[in-house]
């Protein structure tokens, strides 16, 4: 791949990444004529930001690094963030909605910030580049 469409990637997945921030309060659900509840735009606006964010991460990992290998690697850790973190959250504001304690707080930061794919650029960065090469 070219240097200059690598740039025009991750350009393009920074820049998602600040309009999705930019724009968080925006109702998506309403917009798709998604449900008609609150609890059903809630869930459904933070489950788009949460594969948005999470997409346009992985476009930045693999502007950075070109490697399939990473590329599935950030797949198989944002499917599990979907399950680990994200279905937990839903569970929480659902069943517990009054409940304001610092796990729902730091489930929240996890799901709504690509924050656990964003760790993945210096562990990649390290594997690729750092590490030192073994002897064959």
């Amino acid at each position: 791949m070219s240097p200059g469409y690598r740039k025009i990637i991750g350009v393009f997945s920074v820049a998602g990444m600040v309009l999705v921030f930019l724009f968080q309060r925006v109702d998506v659900a309403a917009w798709f004529g998604m449900g008609g509840s609150h609890l059903s735009h809630f869930l459904v606006n933070r489950t788009i930001r949460f594969l948005l964010n999470d997409a346009l991460a992985i476009a930045l990992i693999y502007a950075l690094f070109v490697e399939r290998k990473y590329l599935v690697f950030a797949v198989y850790v944002q499917v599990t963030g979907l399950v680990v973190f994200l279905l937990p959250y839903f569970i929480l504001k659902v069943y517990f909605p009054f409940y304001n304690g610092p796990l729902i707080s730091f489930l929240h930061r996890l799901v709504l910030n690509p924050t656990l794919l964003m760790l993945l650029i210096p562990a990649f960065y390290y594997q690729k580049y750092k590490a030192p090469t073994e002897e064959k």
